[in-house]
């Protein structure tokens, strides 16, 4: 082996530079995905590679069974190499005749086959010996003297295929234009040629000697097409980055224009909207995008916005067409659209840009011109009311988007929200003050099929006595002093979407008997109106009192309890799932310091124990008010809590009193207390203080609010 260091050596760097190539030209292709040629040439490339790599080999066997076998392997991955070869010249030449791929193919698996089955490789049908041959640069090497085998011409064929799929491929490229890519690929050609039908043939028919030249050859071809590949990357990076400040300008000029542009992809979905769509839908991009625009196009309406979801010519050019759509609100809009396709590199259709002018004033102005006065002022009105309440309902949204937590009490909450969501049953959510209830009826409405209308939500509690009725029902003009004009009640705000009626025991008994009604017929009459009207709107109910114990104190009618007791969601207090504390932590955290302008990234372990062992009487509103005020006092990135957080509200109560002229009230909260410190104040499941003292968990919240009961910190 020493002997054959010096071309070794020479191989093992052109075996180096074969595989470098081809693993960049690889990567290139895995990058760029729709550039296969480079993957093809990294196949190439690598193939080569590894043929150069057994040459060494043969060179210094000392018998026949070793220069076979590596010869035999050469000549596999020599096959590969032709076979990857000539599908790159297919891919980068454009060559569209697959029938002369698939032959050279098909040939090459053939000698393949015959490679294995001849006993000395397809190159011989007989070795008879290994003779020496002396180089005038080094040490000796061997080579493999016998006969050829009878079908030696096939052996030639694939070159020869090749040559006449190159010269398919140059001329494509030179009637195309491309003629310094037509240059440079026959330049790369060239040695390539000489080597594999000048050079090879000559050494197999024994006219030239060993060693084979072609391997560097061949080298000198993948050196100077990886050269062109690298080019067109160059090239292909300066494009992509006009292209980029193309459709930075472009966008520049969408978001500013006061047009509706909208781009949706083949399947009809959008995937851009300009911001002055999103303003005037009152859909965010993050809300609208993804979407079918066939969700917001009215039912039994005009067809969709630049229509691709049927796969018909909706795709084509369109001229302007007056199409309509709803807005997130509900509003049906009027626009004046234009269309046209989106096409990738290969002509293939992959969407279309829409842009269109909002005519709905216009369209309005010239149906309302038969309109008598009087109903376009109380058209008018209508769009004040709704307005001037999606303005309050945006001033008053949640302080948080989603329920957040993973204790199993909350997802079975979940899971209940996920079992009457799609149906219209009235729901009634049970719990504590501060716990969400609010937040679980938003999430019954965003699942259900009325999703994409209104969410009133009516505070029963806050609103005063003589007022309530006005605010469900709305009143006519002049039905009372200081009604100016026609207002519409939440209950007409909501139709087809929930009302959401929280603290409903709060209700007066007269207001209940109406509230019954709508329940059971959807008619209600406004305040001064002499007709009903009929209203389609969901309704969930919320409370932290326990109803029942209402309806037997007369304070709330037995029938409206059993129209709104159909389908009870229990909320479970805080304390009751102490594992949701440090997700509600990070959660409020995180959004209190982008908010306050702070960078708490921190919550110390003690802490965290300290949030998590407090009761929260006040529940999730406490909590978040609690890390409110930590943020705002905290300095640094650390967490703080305020001083004096956690110290007791009250002493604890005494042992309960035997004496017979103590009050029943007393003694039947000290027995709750009890009860709840035996079960370390564990409320539903086995072994809980509701289980014991035979009651509803929900009887029991009931009664401990009664009393007064809360666990201590």
């Amino acid at each position: 082996m020493d002997g054959v260091m010096p071309l070794a050596a020479a191989l093992y760097m052109s075996s180096a530079a074969s595989l470098t190539v081809g693993f960049l030209a690889m990567t290139v292709w895995l990058v760029r995905r729709g550039s296969t040629a480079y993957g093809w040439f990294g196949l190439a490339a690598v193939a080569f590679g590894a043929a150069t790599l057994a040459e060494p080999v043969f060179y210094a066997a000392d018998s026949i069974e070793t220069f076979v076998r590596a010869l035999r392997w050469q000549i596999v991955f020599l096959v590969v190499f032709l076979a990857s070869f000539t599908w790159f010249l297919k891919e980068y030449t454009g060559v569209r005749q697959n029938w002369l791929g698939y032959l050279i193919l098909g040939v090459l698996a053939g000698l393949l086959v015959l490679n294995f089955l001849s006993p000395y490789t397809l190159l011989y049908a007989e070795i008879t010996g290994l003779r020496p041959i002396s180089l005038p640069w080094g040490p000796d090497i061997v080579f493999a003297e016998g006969s050829a085998p009878g079908y030696w011409p096939l052996i030639n064929l694939p070159g020869l295929l090749i040559v006449v799929l190159f010269m398919m491929g140059v001329r494509r490229l030179w009637r195309s234009g491309e003629r310094r890519r037509a240059v440079t690929i026959s330049l790369a050609f060239i040695p390539f040629a000489v080597a594999f039908w000048v050079v090879d043939p000559l050494m197999e028919m024994g006219l030239l000697d060993a060693p084979y030249v072609s391997s560097f050859a061949y080298l000198a071809m993948i050196l100077v097409v990886a050269y062109e590949l690298a080019a067109d990357v160059a090239g292909a990076a300066e494009l992509s980055d006009e292209v980029k400040e193309g459709e930075r300008r472009w966008r520049a000029l969408l978001d500013n224009v006061e047009l509706f542009v909208t781009e949706v992809n083949d399947e009809g979905r959008i995937t851009y909207v300009n911001p002055y769509f999103a303003r005037v839908s009152g859909w965010t991009p993050a809300e609208i995008v993804g979407r079918s625009f066939a969700e917001i196009v009215p039912r039994g309406g005009r067809a969709d916005l630049a229509v691709i979801s049927d796969g018909s010519d909706a795709m084509e050019e369109s001229a302007p067409r007056d199409r309509s759509f709803l807005t997130q609100s509900g509003e049906l809009r009027e626009a004046l659209w234009a269309s046209v396709s989106l096409m990738d590199s290969g002509g293939r259709r992959i969407g279309a840009l829409s842009v269109g002018s909002d005519v709905t004033d216009r369209l309005q102005a010239e149906t309302a011109r038969d309109r008598a006065i009087e109903e376009l002022q109380e058209f008018k009105r209508q769009l004040e009311d709704e307005n001037l309440f999606l303005r309050q309902e945006l001033e008053t949204t949640h302080g948080f988007a989603d329920i957040v937590g993973e204790s199993d009490a909350l997802v079975y909450v979940l899971h209940r929200v996920e079992q009457v969501a799609a149906t219209d049953t009235t729901v009634l959510i049970e719990g504590e003050t501060g716990v969400g209830k609010e937040l679980v009826a938003r999430a019954i409405h965003r699942r259900s099929l009325r999703a994409t209308r209104p969410f009133i939500t009516v505070d029963c509690g806050a609103l005063p006595a003589n007022l309530i009725e006005s605010e469900l029902f709305g009143h006519e003009k002049g039905s009372f002093t200081g009604a100016m004009g026609l207002r519409k009640g939440r209950f007409e705000l909501a139709h087809g979407g929930t009302i959401f009626l929280d603290e409903i025991g709060e209700l007066p008994p007269d207001l209940q008997v109406k509230l019954l009604r709508v329940l059971e017929t959807g008619e209600f009459s406004r305040v001064g109106a002499s007709r009903s009207q009929t209203v389609d709107a969901r309704v969930i109910a919320a409370t932290n009192r326990h109803l029942e114990a209402e309806v037997e104190a007369g304070r709330l009618r037995e029938d409206l309890f059993y129209r709104v007791h159909v389908y009870p969601i229990t909320v479970p207090p805080l304390r009751e799932r102490p594992e949701d504390i440090p997700l509600l932590v990070h959660h409020f955290v995180r959004r209190l310091s982008g908010h306050l302008g702070k960078e708490i990234d921190t919550v110390p372990g003690p802490t965290m124990r300290r949030l998590t062992e407090y009761g929260w009487p006040g529940n999730v509103r406490e909590l978040q008010n609690v890390l409110e005020r930590s943020v705002i006092l905290s300095d640094g990135s650390a967490l703080g809590l305020p001083p004096g957080f956690g110290a007791a509200r009250a002493a604890s109560p005494g042992p309960i009193q035997t004496d017979l002229n103590v009050p029943l009230d007393t003694l039947e909260r000290e027995h709750i207390r009890n009860v709840l410190a035996s079960t370390e104040w564990k409320i539903e499941g086995e072994n809980g203080a509701a289980g014991r003292l035979g009651l509803k968990p929900s009887t029991l919240r009931s009664r401990m609010k009664k009393h007064g009961i809360r666990r201590e910190s």
